[in-house]
């Protein structure tokens, strides 16, 4: 199979791409917070080495996303619905404590549903499907 050039690529796959790398962005400012406020309670490095895996398999999907792989845009999706049970709704109650980081939670999973919605949309799945189509580019 023939590398997918940067041209064939649909503009709502390179939307979300870069959608994605904001939230994973706006993940490594919540991750700086969360060490900032808690380092003087207990050690950060644990919880550092986890989110430099968390960021360096979501860069790694994001990127395998802008190649055309559908199973990382599925990846996206199963990750979503893990999130949301472990982070989006206990955020809900650290508004009142925090509400910059709360904030900062909701921006991510607004740009995030986004970014799915783009990758979802009918030329997008078309693009990504295109490599099980005979006779399709």
């Amino acid at each position: 199979m023939a590398p997918i050039e940067l041209s064939d690529r649909p503009v709502k796959v390179v939307l979300a791409a870069r959608m994605l790398y904001l939230v994973v962005g706006i993940g490594i400012i919540r991750t700086v917070i969360t060490v900032m406020r808690h380092a003087d309670v207990r050690s950060p490095h644990f919880l550092i080495i986890t989110k430099l895996l968390i960021y360096a398999a979501s860069l790694f999907l994001i990127y395998q996303i802008g190649k055309g792989r559908n199973w990382a845009r599925w990846s996206i999706v199963a990750i979503l619905f893990i999130s949301i049970l472990l982070l989006f709704l206990p955020s809900f109650e650290s508004f009142s404590h925090n509400p910059v980081h709360t904030l900062l939670v909701f921006l991510q999973y607004t740009l995030y549903i986004i970014a799915l919605l783009f990758l979802f949309h009918r030329s997008s799945s078309g693009w990504f499907g295109a490599e099980n189509i005979p006779g399709e580019k």
